[in-house]
Parts: C-alpha cells; structure tokens; sequence
C-alpha cells in the first residue's frame, strides 16, 4: 500500500504544499484496515442507477458527479428549478404546525400506483396557491439576505464569483451562483433532460422486499392555468443506490411553551395576518412600520432579520437564554454583535397569558417572563428559533426511533439539528451503503464526499465491511469526526477525503484531487478575523495546525468553522 504527502497525492508542486503532512500508520489503518484479508464492502449487484434528493448546492454536485463517471441518474426536487436553500421566491411556505408536527405521519398515497389526480380551488379546504407552496416549500431566505462567510468558502467549482465580488454576498447572488453550476451540468430546469425532475416531491423511500433495488415513491404538481387546476401525479421509479441531499432547513422548530398555541390562532385586522410565526416566512422590512416587535432566538437568523426590520420598528425586543459570554461560540458571540444597538434584550418566555380574543391581535396580551416580569404591547412575535430535520420519505428506513433523534429541535437558540445517525465519515448509510447522506459542507467539501460516492459504487474505492464500519462509527477518534457532520468538515475532514481519494485512484485509476489552496485559508483566516472575532485566527494556532500529527486533526480544530455558519440560521 502507498501513501504519499497529501501534496504528492495531489500532484502539487509548491514549496509551500510539499510541506503538507505525511499520514502516520495509525491513520492508514484507519482508512484501510484488514489490508492483507480484503475485507471490504461487497455490493451484491452493479451500481448503476442512482437516485439523487435535493438539488441545492449539494445534491447539484452529487448529481453532476455521478452523470460524469455515467451513472444513469435521477435528481429529484420539490421545487421548481435548482437552489436547494438559496432559490429565493416572495412566495412563503404554508402555515407551519403549532405545536410540532408528530415525526410519525407519513404522507397520503393512493392506493394504486401510478395515478393522477385534479384538483380544483377550495377541494379539501386548501385553495390552489396553498396546495401548490405546501407541496414546494418556498425557502427561507429573505430579499436583503447576505451570507455570513466569505465567497471564499461558498463557492461551487467551475462557477467562479467575479473578481471584484463583495467580502460578504448578497442570497441573490448566490442563487444565480448555484443556477449558474446547475445549468452548466444541464440541470436546471428550463433545460431539456432527463436527468432532473423538478416541482417533484419523494414521498417515500423504501427497499424491495428482496432488497435488491431502492424504490422510490414520488408525487409531481404541475399548475394548469388555462383550467385554473392542479394536476397532482405520483409514480414509483426503482434505483440501485440513493443519494439523500435534502438538507437541515426541512421542518421549522416551534418551541414548547405555555400558550403559544392560542397566540399562534391570533390575527390582527386590517389586514387579517398572523401576530405570531416562524422566522422562515420573512421576507422584507416595509412590514413593521412604526409596530413593537419581539424576535425569539439570538441566532443569525434572529440578529440579521433585526437589524433588517430595526429602522422601520418603534420598539424592538429580543428574547434569549442566558448564556456565559466565555463559553460561547465564536459564531453566537457574532450574532449578540449584530443585533442593532436600539434592541432591548429580555430572558426566556416562561408562558403567554390567555388572550380574550383572536380577532384584536396580540398587543393586550402579557408575556410572563422567566423572570417574573410581565412584557405587553407586543404587535408580532417573530419566532427564530431554528429546525428540525424531519423528511417524512425516510420514515420506512430509519424508522421513527431514529427520526426523532436525528429530528430533536435546538438544543439552543442558535444551534440547529444533530449528527445524522449510523452514517460513516464518508456519508454511506452504515446498515445498507447504497444509500448515502450529505454529511460535509458542500461549498468546501461536497465535490469530495460525491467522487468518494462516484468512485466506490463504480468500483474504483473501497470502504471497509460493516463491521469494521461500526468499529470505526463507534471508536472515539471516529466519534470526534463524525459530531462535526452537524458543523463539519473540519480542515482534518477535507484531508481525509484528500487522502483516502488519491490513495484509491493510485491503486484502482481515477483523477487525483488536491488540498484547500493555501492562499485560500490565508484569505479565509483574514476574513473570519475581520468579521467574526478579533484574532479568531492568530498567526500562532494558523500556523500550528501543520504540525499536528494526523491523530490529532480531529482535536480543538480551528477550521470546523469552514461549515459552522450553515448551521447558525
């Protein structure tokens, strides 16, 4: 077995990469153990259809991967075009559940399949604008939306950003980054191919019952204006290994507290809208004029929607836990910073006193602090308070157990989600490796974990069998890896990938790949210093972190912020 200098893998030549570490022999036995026996998966059938969930900046490049190393692929999304989280659209997702909804309800399917179906405005209570956003979830973002890091780290390969781009970048932007990608791969949505499937949502996901093949379940909307109908169609397509891209924003988090549910029914007149929602239906400012707003949650999506509404509000409130400034992440620290300075900070929400009517709006109601101070004259409550990772569709493979871990709200006001469960460090589904999970931050290392996907289903890598996949999932050095799957990849992920990549394209043929550019974390290190935290990264720990023998990657690292700012929203 040869292992080189990443550098060498990489086919760098500089001075600079040549000094890149050599992986000890306790790393080689992690990436190839059982050498001498070959004891590596075994996929009982060739791998040659591949189904891909999602289209954002993920799913896009598993999508154009794969097609590269010809697969016969299928990318399948619920909305209608690419962009995954940054297609924006003023259009706002339908009303979301009060409290959350149960993690166990799969969708309605009909009995026979395939079939078609019309429906009409008003049929079973939904007009057609609600049927058609409950279907396709418009996303998140608002209009004056600018991403918190660098183009830097959020760019796609082979669409570069302008050379005189901004430091920080607009959501628009980025959107037209992402189509660009789509479109150069023949995946967005005006183009003529069969590889994509657009305005169609999975429905479910499940294995034959020989276990021979992945089937997927799918439902297809397409608006018929010349009828005033929607046409609703669900079929089934089989595939021999899923990629499931589908991403951490699929279900808002409502927190659990007295009385939201009441305060959540009421609407205030002229016009008639909710007081109190989640933060993903925001989309510009013009909307509080001269109203008293409170924010719930201190993340980033509460600290930039305020300073975005702050010039237009009367009076703004935020309420946040009580935190030790000291043992904050850098990231939360960031997002306090950026609240406007006309912001009062209040505690917790202990509970939301009944209301004598829905109809009047919110401001006569009292909201009992966690202190015992009583906060009233509220006209809307914006709740940014984070998500969860539902995706009904792999209810019948994870099971609901799993679901609901995978599925648990915030632990806090800023942090969203949690490790996805039973997944190895390359993102294979450690009971079934046909199936496979966006793990890494696809900006920075999406382009690796889809070839590692590419190469090991086409046979030019290998992954060890299960059992020693379980031992790796379990051992606490693995451990360290895989908790950073919620915020990760760390720099000692990407050279993982570096590593593990070349030594299987040395061995088995395959185009090698190369490490973060070093001029890149140069540039992405004055960044985070600039716009994050003074001295986030010093010239000492910047440049510490090359003679850290591999063992050590996973430990105190200081590039797991690379990805961390997708999981602050």
């Amino acid at each position: 077995m040869l292992f080189l200098s990443l550098a060498v893998l990489a086919g760098a030549t500089s001075g600079a990469f040549a000094q890149q570490i050599v992986l000890d022999n306790t790393f080689q036995t992690h990436l190839h153990p059982n050498t001498e026996s070959n004891k590596w998966t075994v996929f009982n059938s060739t791998i040659k259809r591949v189904a891909v969930i999602g289209a954002g900046p993920a799913g896009l490049q598993a999508a154009a991967t794969l097609v590269a190393h010809n697969f016969t692929v299928r990318l399948f999304d619920r909305a209608p075009g690419p962009g995954g989280n940054w297609l924006y659209s003023e259009q706002v997702p339908v009303r979301e559940s009060y409290p959350d909804a149960p993690l166990d309800k799969e969708r309605w399917l009909p009995d026979t399949l395939p079939a078609t179906r019309y429906y009409e405005d008003g049929d079973e209570g939904l007009t057609l604008d609600e049927r058609w956003r409950e279907h396709w979830q418009p996303r998140s973002i608002w209009n004056s939306l600018h991403t918190n890091s660098p183009a830097i780290i959020t760019e796609l390969p082979e669409v570069p950003y302008p050379p005189d781009h901004s430091w920080v970048i607009d959501a628009h932007t980025i959107g037209a980054h992402v189509r660009a990608y789509a479109t150069i791969h023949s995946l967005n949505a005006n183009d003529e191919s069969s590889v994509h499937a657009y305005s169609t949502r999975v429905e479910k996901l499940s294995k034959a019952s020989d276990g021979s093949v992945w089937q997927l379940t799918v439902r297809n909307l397409k608006r018929l204006e010349e009828s005033n109908r929607i046409r609703a169609t669900w079929w089934t397509e089989e595939f021999d290994a899923v990629v499931v891209a589908s991403g951490p924003y699929d279900s808002p988090h409502v927190p659990e507290i007295e009385g939201v549910l009441q305060w959540s029914q009421s609407k205030a007149p002229n016009p008639a809208k909710h007081c109190v929602y989640h933060s993903r239906v925001y989309r510009n400012p013009e909307r509080y004029t001269g109203k008293t707003v409170l924010v719930v949650g201190v993340g980033t999506s509460g600290s930039e929607i305020a300073r975005d509404i702050a010039p237009f509000t009367k009076k703004l409130y935020a309420s946040s836990k009580e935190y030790d400034w000291d043992k904050l992440h850098p990231f939360q620290r960031r997002s306090f910073r950026r609240f406007p300075a006309e912001t009062e900070f209040i505690p917790q929400i202990s509970s939301f006193q009944p209301l004598s009517s829905l109809q009047n709006g919110i401001q006569d109601g009292q909201i009992i602090l966690v202190n015992g101070t009583v906060l009233s004259g509220i006209d809307e409550i914006i709740l940014a308070t984070g998500y969860r990772r539902v995706n009904p569709f792999l209810l019948s493979v994870l099971g609901v157990k799993d679901a609901a871990e995978l599925a648990k709200p915030p632990p806090t006001d800023v942090f969203n989600g949690a490790p996805l469960k039973n997944v190895h460090w390359t993102g294979h589904y450690i009971p079934d490796p046909t199936l496979a999970f966006t793990t890494v931050r696809p900006w920075t290392a999406g382009r690796y974990q889809s070839y590692g996907w590419a190469k090991v289903w086409e046979g030019t890598a290998h992954i060890p069998n299960e059992a020693e996949l379980w031992k790796q999932y379990n051992s606490s050095r693995w451990n360290n890896f895989r908790g950073l799957f919620g915020t990760g990849p760390s720099e000692a992920i990407v050279r993982q990938y570096v590593t593990w990549l070349n030594n299987e394209s040395l061995e088995h043929g395959g185009r090698l790949v190369e490490p973060w550019p070093l001029e890149n974390r140069e540039i992405f290190a004055y960044y985070s210093n600039l716009e994050w935290e003074k001295d986030y990264i010093t010239k000492q720990n910047f440049t510490r972190f090359e003679n850290l023998p591999a063992r050590e990657w996973s430990k105190d690292n200081l590039w797991d912020v690379l990805v961390m700012e997708d999981e602050f929203w």
